[in-house]
């Protein structure tokens, strides 16, 4: 989940829950109002009913009810019913609604001098009236259609406040999240386009104390101080390995002096020749870490000319032979198309190079001494399949075998830098191939190359 999307989520939910909960506390408040304002009314009824009851004697039970009846305040679904001291029932309303009672409730009345209580969809209220000759208990019965339609009607549009509320919430948060984190973005979009080729890019400098124009001054610097280490750690590899290859000449030349020279003991020959193995090794490490320099200081793809890629690959299988006497190569175009096109833009000493290494490596580690190589030029495309047989190495070092001085377990036992197929990726990442491992089969190696016209 973005920044954007956490920040608008959580600013969202925040403001929906204290939304919530006002709107719940205006709820809850206005339920109890709307109790309190019908025991009002339930009361005053009881206390009229009473006073007209026994204050006015002219007024019999029928007028009462006529009365009750036709009363401004009429209450929905009204009864009431009065009792006398000793628990009698002395007046009840024309009204069929019912009303439950027992006597233990009206002594509690008494202790209480009133209760409210529900019953169903009615509210029952009971009142004691103390008067000096007597008391009466009233209990007065009715259904606050009126109070509790405001009550739906509030909740019905406090709901859709909320809704419609967070919805509107949750959509400005995340647009202003979004405009407000918008630099934010430039800035990343900008640091994915740096790489060790354009470190000397820069972001926007910024001159405001806002956050992202701290971030982006700080990493300006960054960006100077890893360019300054990578421009001395170049410059050292090419110039360590170019003084490092005029020793490496002299020392190959004595022992190839020492070798020839009729008065060297065989025995000594033997130590002299794994001495020379181990220098043009090393030789081939300088050469390589020439090339690898050579690339970083030139990283982008320049004086690119015209290549045939099969001339490529019999130049490197002559100077293998040379090298290599019993070095057998199969080489074969596979096409379906009368005119094919084998030829793309690079360099073509890297390009001799990385063939070279590829052959090289098929040769060294293999079981027989045969590579073969088939070359499939398709639409935009050209794939070189290299194929060998031997040891293949366990699946673990295969994701590995491309970096710097990797070797894989299979192949420990035999001479060799790691620098062959790193030096190999180096070339062809810098011509924008691909190039990838493969066991088609049980002790079959194979690379792939994918090389884009």
């Amino acid at each position: 989940m973005n920044l954007k999307l956490r920040f608008s989520l959580l600013f969202s939910l925040l403001f929906s829950i204290i939304l919530a909960s006002v709107m719940l506390v205006v709820y809850t408040l206005f339920a109890r109002f709307r109790i309190e304002e019908f025991k009002d009314r339930l009361e005053e009824k009881a206390r009229t009913t009473i006073r007209l009851l026994i204050k006015v004697k002219e007024v019999d039970d029928q007028l009462l009810k006529i009365i009750d009846r036709n009363t401004i305040n009429q209450l929905y679904n009204e009864k009431i019913l009065i009792f006398n001291d000793k628990l009698e029932l002395v007046y009840s309303s024309i009204d069929d609604a019912p009303v439950t009672w027992t006597k233990k409730e009206l002594e509690k009345i008494r202790q209480e001098k009133s209760i409210l209580r529900k019953n169903g969809e009615y509210e029952v209220y009971g009142m004691f009236y103390d008067t000096r000759v007597k008391d009466y208990y009233a209990l007065v019965s009715a259904e606050d259609k009126y109070g509790k339609s405001k009550l739906r009607y509030l909740r019905i549009l406090l709901t859709f406040a909320f809704v419609a509320g967070s919805l509107l919430v949750w959509f400005l948060s995340y647009y202003v999240s979004k405009k407000a984190l918008l630099p934010l973005d430039k800035f990343r979009n900008k640091i994915i386009t740096i790489t060790e080729k354009n470190l000397n890019e820069k972001l926007p400098a910024s001159t405001g104390n806002n956050e992202i124009g701290v971030l982006s001054n700080a990493f300006n610097q960054m960006l100077d101080r890893i360019n300054t280490s990578y421009s001395r750690q170049k410059e050292f590899t090419s110039n360590a390995s170019h003084e490092l290859r005029t020793p490496i000449t002299r020392i190959v030349t004595q022992l190839e002096n020492l070798m020839q020279n009729p008065a060297t003991p065989p025995a000594t020959n033997e130590i002299l020749r794994e001495i020379s193995a181990g220098c043009y090794q090393l030789s081939d490490i300088i050469s390589s870490l020439l090339i690898l320099s050579k690339m970083d200081n030139n990283p982008q793809a320049k004086g690119f000319q015209p290549v045939r890629l099969d001339e490529v690959i019999f130049y490197a299988e002559e100077q293998l032979k040379k090298l290599y006497p019993d070095f057998k190569f199969q080489f074969e175009i596979e096409s379906t198309a009368d005119d094919i096109n084998i030829e793309l833009n690079g360099d073509e000493t890297l390009l001799r190079i990385a063939i070279g290494n590829l052959l090289k490596n098929g040769y060294l580690y293999s079981s027989d001494g045969i590579v073969q190589c088939v070359m499939k030029p398709r639409a935009g495309m050209i794939e070189l399949q290299i194929t060998n047989r031997g040891e293949t190495p366990q699946v673990a070092d295969t994701s590995l075998l491309f970096n710097t001085f990797t070797r894989g377990k299979n192949v420990q036992h035999k001479a060799g830098s790691g620098l062959g197929l790193s030096l190999v990726k180096r070339i062809l990442d810098y011509h924008q191939a691909h190039v990838e491992y493969r066991t088609p089969e049980m002790d079959v190696n194979q690379l792939v190359v994918r090389f884009h016209l």
